[in-house]
C-alpha cells in the first residue's frame, strides 16, 4: 500500500495541478457545475443611489470587457435582491423597476433594441445582425429610467452575453433567472442603495447701506460755499463729494428715499428748486437742490427730478467745483440740473432718489447745489438730510 502511494503521488500532484487550472473557468452553483467565461472590468454606474427616484429618473451606466471572443448578439442585465450568481433564485429587488430606454455606448451603437422582462426586473438588448467580438472588448450603454429599490442596503445585477436573441429569450423563459445553459460569458455586480447627505444653510436677507464723505463712517459734513462757506450771487456753487454706497440680496432690489428741508436760517429759507429738475447756469437766482450719479457698480435709475434729463442738463459729466474752490467761472454750458421737491422731501418717507431693480451693489455720488440772489437775507442757513435705503425682498 505505502509502495502504491510513493508510485502514485506525481500522478496525484499533476491532478491537482489539473484541478487549479481548471476550476477558475467553472462555476459551481446549488450543486451544478458549469463552464462560463467571467467577463472583466465590470461596473455598473449609478446617477442616482438613493431611494428617491420614483419618477424613474435613475440612470445605470453598465460598462465591461467580453472573456471570449465570440458572436454577441444579445445582453442580459438581471436584478436581484439575494445574488449576483445565475443558477440561484432571482427574485425582484423591493420597489424596483428597470428601465426600458438605453442609450448606446461602444459597441452598442448601431441596431440594438432595448426591452424588459419578468415584470420589469430584467433588462435585455438584442441586436439580430450582431458580430463577434474579440476577447477584452469594451462593451457599454446605459439603461435609462430605471427606479432604485425603496429599501436601502445592496441589491445585484447579473450580466449575461448570448450569441443569438433566441438563446436569450430560452433564458429569459427561466423568469427565476436559475436556468444555466444559453449564455457566453457572465458576470455579477453588486450595488448599494443608501440614504443622502441632508445639508441645510440659511442666508438671511441683507442690506448694506452707508452715507458718507471718504470713507464709510465718515458722515458727509458739507459746507456749501466759498473758501469761508459764503454763498455769493455771482454763481451758484456745489458740493458733489456726498457718497452712498448700497448693497443688498433682496429680489427685487431696494429705494432709496431722501428726506429733509432746504436750506433755512431761523424763518428764512432758500426756496427749494422743486420737482421739475432747476438748470443752473444763470446767475442770481435763489435755490437749493440735489443731483446724483452712479461712480461704480450696478447703476440705479435715479429719479427724473435728481438727474435732469428732462432739460438736457446733466449731473455726472459736469458737477466737478465743491465747497471751498470758488464761484463756478462759466456759465455758458449747462453745468447741471437739480431738483428738491419740498412737499415730497419733508414728508413721512421722503422723496424717491433712486431705485436699483435687482440684487447687486452700487456707489453713487450726490451733488448739492445752491444759489442766492442779492435780495435773500443774511444769515447761516443749514439743513439736515438723510438717505433711507429700503430693501424689497
Amino acid at each position: 500500500m505505502k509502495s502504491f502511494l510513493k508510485r502514485s503521488a506525481p500522478a496525484y500532484v499533476a491532478l491537482l495541478f489539473l484541478v487549479a487550472i481548471v476550476l477558475p473557468t467553472l462555476l459551481v452553483t446549488g450543486g451544478k457545475v458549469f463552464a462560463t467565461n467571467q467577463i472583466q472590468s465590470r461596473s455598473i454606474q449609478m446617477s442616482d443611489d438613493t431611494t428617491n427616484t420614483s419618477g424613474g429618473t435613475a440612470s445605470y451606466l453598465v460598462q465591461f470587457n467580453v472573456a471570449s471572443t465570440a458572436v454577441v448578439q444579445a445582453i442580459i442585465v438581471d436584478f436581484c435582491n439575494t445574488d449576483p450568481i445565475p443558477g440561484d433564485i432571482c427574485t425582484i429587488p423591493t420597489g424596483f423597476t428597470v428601465g426600458s430606454t438605453f442609450t448606446p455606448g461602444t459597441n452598442t451603437a448601431s441596431g440594438w433594441t432595448a426591452a424588459t422582462a419578468n415584470s420589469n426586473r430584467t433588462f435585455e438588448l438584442s441586436n439580430a445582425s450582431g458580430g463577434s467580438l474579440s476577447s477584452g472588448a469594451t462593451v457599454s450603454f446605459t439603461i435609462t429610467g430605471n427606479v432604485n429599490p425603496t429599501v436601502t442596503g445592496t441589491f445585484y445585477a447579473r450580466i449575461l452575453t448570448f450569441a443569438t436573441p433566441t438563446l436569450a429569450t430560452t433564458w429569459l423563459g427561466t423568469t427565476d433567472g436559475s436556468s444555466l445553459s444559453g449564455f457566453t460569458d457572465y458576470g455579477g455586480i453588486a450595488l448599494a442603495i443608501t440614504q443622502p447627505i441632508l445639508v441645510t444653510s440659511k442666508i438671511q436677507e441683507q442690506i448694506s447701506f452707508c452715507v458718507y464723505v471718504t470713507s464709510c463712517g465718515t458722515q458727509a459734513v458739507i459746507n456749501l460755499g466759498d473758501a469761508h462757506d459764503v454763498l455769493s450771487i455771482s454763481a451758484p456753487f456745489v458740493d458733489n463729494t456726498s457718497t452712498y454706497s448700497l448693497s443688498t440680496n433682496a429680489s427685487h432690489g431696494a429705494v432709496v428715499y431722501m428726506k429733509g428741508t432746504t436750506l433755512t436760517s431761523g424763518s428764512n429759507t432758500i426756496p427749494a428748486a422743486g420737482a421739475t429738475p432747476f438748470l443752473y447756469n444763470t446767475t442770481g437766482i435763489d435755490f437749493f437742490g440735489v443731483c446724483s450719479y452712479n461712480t461704480s457698480g450696478e447703476v440705479p435709475t435715479v429719479a427724473t427730478d435728481y438727474i435732469g434729463t428732462s432739460n438736457g442738463g446733466t449731473c455726472a459729466s459736469t458737477v466737478s467745483d465743491t465747497g471751498g474752490t470758488g464761484v463756478i467761472t462759466s456759465l455758458g454750458t449747462p453745468y447741471a440740473t437739480f431738483g428738491y421737491n419740498a412737499t415730497n422731501t419733508t414728508s413721512t418717507y421722503g422723496d424717491l432718489l433712486a431705485t436699483l431693480v435687482s440684487p447687486g451693489a452700487t456707489v453713487n455720488q450726490v451733488a448739492l447745489g445752491a444759489g442766492v440772489n442779492v435780495t435773500q437775507p443774511s444769515g447761516i442757513y443749514t439743513t439736515t438730510i438723510q438717505l433711507i435705503a429700503t430693501g424689497t425682498y
